[in-house]
């Protein structure tokens, strides 16, 4: 039985069927739903300014004015709460005045419920993901947030990319194999078992691909990995359990509170 999650969710969207549909997958996850509503008008009082949440902004084309609108509620009654953002589209613009405002997360076509939740855990962590080009706009212009939402991010060494399409090809037929095993959540000693090589070629293989794949951890190596199914399969006969037909995608990840990272550990 899976722990439940910490942090307590309130969804906010008019779109009642997304709201559902997002509601079934968090809870899956043993994310406790606090509230589900159309707008942050229906927020009661019963949420606590101290607790751990986490609201998640539903939107579709048109309904931005309203998106900012939820975030500014938050910041303003629940200063502490982090905001992730779902979108059925992307602009550049409505990402950046997101990220000004205070979201912590903006995600558009989930490839997966496996990778979209280990990205909101990420969230409730202390985490910033957000989509490429928004790395582009941060690395170019050295843009910040308002000085009071300003995260951690002065120096470009504290972005982790988890997705870039230009470096997935220098990862070798074995390291792709090796990623794709690390995706199902196998241990170094496992992987080196179904391969029959020496767990310490693994472990040298498995921080070749944080390097190349600029990542810290395991963790953010699957979630790259889920992200870009078609880029880690490999001719071997061993491929991801995902169907993933998309453009690979780029996710910004950097850290806000320090570095709360799941599974940041070196590689074992």
């Amino acid at each position: 039985m899976r722990r439940r999650q910490s942090c307590k969710v309130v969804l906010i969207g008019r779109n009642i069927l997304l709201r559902e549909g997002i509601s079934q997958i968090l809870h899956a996850a043993d994310f406790q739903i606090a509230v589900s509503a159309s707008s942050t008008d229906e927020v009661t009082s019963t949420l606590q300014a101290h607790q751990q949440l986490l609201f998640v902004i539903i939107h579709s084309t048109g309904e931005f004015d309203a998106a900012m609108k939820h975030i500014g509620f938050v910041r303003e009654h629940y200063p502490d709460a982090r905001v992730a953002i779902v979108s059925d589209h992307y602009r550049p613009d409505e990402l950046i005045a997101a990220y000004k405002a205070g979201a912590s997360g903006y995600f558009v076509d989930v490839n997966s419920c496996d990778a979209f939740i280990k990205s909101i855990e990420l969230v409730t962590m202390g985490e910033t993901v957000f989509p490429p080009a928004f790395l582009s706009f941060v690395l170019d212009s050295g843009f910040d947030r308002e000085p009071q939402l300003q995260p951690a991010i002065e120096e470009r060494s504290n972005l982790l990319v988890a997705a870039e399409e230009r470096i997935a090809p220098h990862l070798s037929p074995r390291e792709r194999a090796i990623l794709s095993y690390l995706i199902e959540g196998n241990s170094n000693k496992c992987i080196a078992r179904k391969i029959d090589i020496a767990e310490a070629t693994v472990k040298v293989h498995v921080k070749a691909i944080l390097r190349k794949i600029r990542v810290q951890n395991r963790t953010q190596a699957a979630i790259w990995g889920m992200n870009n199914g078609s880029l880690v399969r490999v001719s071997n006969g061993h491929a991801l359990p995902l169907s993933i037909d998309r453009e690979p995608t780029l996710s910004l990840v950097s850290s806000d509170r320090g570095r709360h990272e799941i599974g940041a550990a070196e590689p074992d």
